[in-house]
């Protein structure tokens, strides 16, 4: 078991699971909700278009795709290949800590001066087992008040995870026509750490290359990335 990808979510459902097919109308209601408050449109998800699914690596695998982005917002270069210990980087948790305020005395990590807008807030500040990203234009990840129940608690722009994937995969060097369904991408995840290049990346390339795939259909079905 792990994060799965889906956009279509309600195609994907409608026919075979009423209960969820429920579930998820309910969802993107709410995610409506909060793009009201947030003075954004609304967000119509079609029930006719083909949905699309595909499996991530585990839950793990998202966190060491989120570890490079940490390191090359605050520390401007790549990092190592990650490691099961991806979720727990410092400079990971000091992004957080900026992004959400939580945190002083981060100079010795940024420099003088005042914080630069963070690159990565969509793929950074998201959920990392449920939640959605609408077809939307909008800059800031957005959060769901006190009770509105929105899976994950924050809704993100699918546009803006394109961008974000797009500055990894060429930081990364992935290449640009690599099929989000190839076999190397298992077995270069499954090799982590070896090899030269974006091929010792292989968590993290698997994560981005299937991210932006599901983002770049997400704009162009007009529906949801849902992590389910």
């Amino acid at each position: 078991m792990g994060l799965s990808l889906c956009v279509g979510i309600l195609a994907e459902v409608r026919d075979d699971d009423p209960e969820g097919y429920t579930h998820f109308q309910e969802q993107l209601a709410l995610a409506n909700v909060v793009l009201a408050r947030a003075g954004r449109s609304p967000h119509v998800e079609p029930e006719a278009c083909e949905p699309w699914s595909a499996e991530m690596f585990g839950y793990g695998g998202l966190h060491y795709l989120r570890r490079v982005a940490a390191h090359l917002a605050l520390r401007g270069r790549l990092p190592a290949p990650g490691d099961e210990h991806a979720s727990r980087d410092r400079v990971v948790e000091a992004y957080g800590d900026l992004a959400t305020g939580t945190r002083r005395g981060l100079k010795r990590l940024l420099g003088k001066g005042e914080p630069r807008r963070q690159r990565f807030d969509h793929l950074m500040l998201h959920s990392d087992a449920e939640g959605f990203y609408v077809p939307v234009d909008f800059d800031d990840v957005l959060f769901a008040d006190d009770g509105v129940a929105l899976a994950g608690g924050m809704l993100g722009s699918s546009q803006r995870l394109l961008r974000e994937c797009l500055q990894l995969r060429d930081a990364l060097g992935i290449p640009q026509d690599l099929d989000p369904d190839a076999d190397q991408l298992w077995e270069l995840a499954d090799r982590q750490g070896e090899g030269a290049g974006w091929e010792r990346y292989g968590v993290e390339a698997f994560t981005c290359v299937r991210l932006l795939h599901g983002a770049a259909l997400s704009i162009e079905r007009a529906a949801a990335l849902a992590f389910v």
